[in-house]
């Protein structure tokens, strides 16, 4: 029995560092490739792989346009019809925010899985989690899971429903909206009704969406926090929107100095979009019964529902380069209807 074809796309992380004088850092990709995998000769009883070398990089520095080159790269080698599945490996920083945006460029139509996976620990500790990982990604690949994911530990993750949770634990990631599409046991156990897609034989072309706008804010609310101290920016050529990253249920200041319902009306006038996300996980973020949460709408704000922070901000990127070249008014009126359209599994219908 032949075995499948698994395209392995490495861009750093801590799955491939060394250390170096006490400092851990990204290793090159052929590096990456002798260091770590020839060392899981595992890897090849799976699947034939092929290598490629895009990125190295701590996953801090992972930015939108790293996000162009990788999804380009994998929808190149998607049209070759050569794999039956990818694997990424990715630093943890910023895992959730990449599969969330590869998961909108590559859209509703994908038919293979594209599968994330990192590690919390370097290759070199024994008792790590990097081998573990890179095995379990390479099943999860060859599997009827045909969306983006991310394979962590003992679960599959939906990677625009996913969130990073810890900083050591070797189950460093969750879903806090919605549940996880598979365990990994002796078998892979899929829970096939939480599923956006399965591997189909017959499936339309990718509708291939790639490109994210650069010029986001993003402003983290305290109390007390001026927004004063912001409003010059909306003016700024090279402000295209901002992210209210909000206080739970996304509640907004809106009485006295520090209201930002002002600077909400002024950015949304301006032709500037305000995306509201919660500092809690997921579910927070849906049109709020508080009075803060409600008036920020009314004065243009833009909910993100069920999404996670990740997600949202990666779809509000995305959505902003499609719709750049739209009057202002229009824009944002499209970011508020788009918003709120659910393309690759990324929120629920809204509550009544």
């Amino acid at each position: 029995m032949s075995k499948g074809k698994i395209c392995l796309i490495y861009t750093g992380g801590t799955i491939g560092m060394v250390s170096k004088e006490g400092v851990l850092t990204p290793v090159r990709g052929k590096e990456f490739e002798t260091s770590v995998l020839k060392k899981i000769p595992e890897l090849e009883d799976i699947a034939e792989y092929k290598f490629i070398d895009l990125l190295n990089k701590d996953a801090t520095n992972m930015h939108p346009n790293d996000w162009i080159k990788l999804s380009n790269e994998i929808h190149t080698q998607i049209k070759t019809r050569r794999y039956q599945g990818f694997v990424i490996v990715h630093g943890t920083d910023t895992m959730h925010f990449s599969a969330s945006a590869i998961a909108l460029a590559l859209g509703e139509n994908l038919n293979v899985p594209v599968v994330f996976t990192g590690a919390q620990t370097a290759f070199s500790v024994p008792h790590g989690d990097a081998r573990v990982n890179l095995l379990r990604a390479f099943k999860v690949a060859l599997s009827n899971i045909a969306e983006v994911v991310i394979c962590f530990g003992d679960y599959v993750f939906r990677g625009c429903r996913a969130l990073k949770k810890d900083e050591r634990r070797f189950d460093a990631f969750w879903s806090p909206a919605y549940p996880p599409l598979a365990y990994i046991g002796e078998e892979l156990i899929i829970h096939d009704k939480s599923l956006f897609r399965e591997r189909r034989e017959a499936r339309a072309g990718i509708n291939f969406v790639n490109g994210f706008s650069e010029g986001i804010i993003q402003v983290s609310l305290i109390p007390g926090l001026d927004p004063s101290f912001f409003s010059n920016l909306i003016e700024d050529e090279n402000c295209n929107g901002f992210i209210l990253h909000s206080f739970g249920a996304g509640n907004v200041p809106n009485e006295g100095d520090y209201s930002w319902m002002r600077f909400i009306k002024d950015a949304t006038d301006n032709g500037k979009p305000v995306l509201i996300t919660s500092q809690y996980p997921a579910n927070a973020a849906y049109h709020s019964p508080y009075a803060p949460g409600r008036e920020a709408y009314i004065n243009g704000a833009i909910p993100t529902l069920n999404m996670t922070y990740a997600c949202a901000s990666a779809k509000f990127r995305w959505l902003l380069l499609q719709f750049e070249d739209m009057e202002k008014g229009e824009k944002v009126e499209q970011l508020k209807l788009m918003m709120n359209h659910d393309y690759v599994g990324e929120l629920d219908k809204p509550q009544n």
